[in-house]
Parts: C-alpha cells; structure tokens; sequence
C-alpha cells in the first residue's frame, strides 16, 4: 500500500516461463537484478513492493504438454509448484 511522504517504489520483472525445471538462466534473466533491486530499496527505506509472475502462454507451454500427455494447464500447475518450492528454499 503507497505512504504518504515516504518513497514508493513497485518493482516487477520479466515473467520466467513456467514450462520446465528452473534453471540458471531464469535467476539470471528474470529474478536476480529485480531482487537486487529490491533489496537496495528496502536498505534505503523506502516502502518497497516486488511483484512477479509466471509467463504460462505459448509455444513452448504446448509442446511440453504434448511431450508429457497432458494439458497446458498441468503443465503449467506442476512447473508452478517445482519452482515455488526451489525459490522458497
């Protein structure tokens, strides 16, 4: 929620594709500076709010449901939950 007379920053981030085990490339492409960033901000007090999503559309997401026989929208459930889990530990 924005404060008055104090600096708000909102942070977001290129969307990771959420169709394949977490790798390094998406640390580094999507999430590493927004959270370096973030971290910089709060240091500086400021009321800091870092969102992120999942990019679950396209090519990609279809062809690995086709791989595994099932829906986009498994796909993307399971790939979900795998990189929760990683980044919350």
């Amino acid at each position: 929620t924005p404060k008055p007379n104090v600096r708000n920053v909102m942070i977001t981030s290129a969307l990771p594709y959420v169709n394949n085990v977490p790798h390094l490339g998406n640390l580094i492409g999507s999430l590493l500076s927004t959270d370096v960033f973030a971290r910089y901000c709060r240091l500086r007090n400021y009321n800091t709010l870092c969102i992120c999503g999942t990019d679950e559309y396209g090519t990609a997401t279809e062809t690995k449901a086709l791989e595994e026989k099932c829906t986009s929208r498994k796909i993307c459930d399971k790939y979900y939950d795998l990189h929760k889990k990683i980044k919350t530990n």
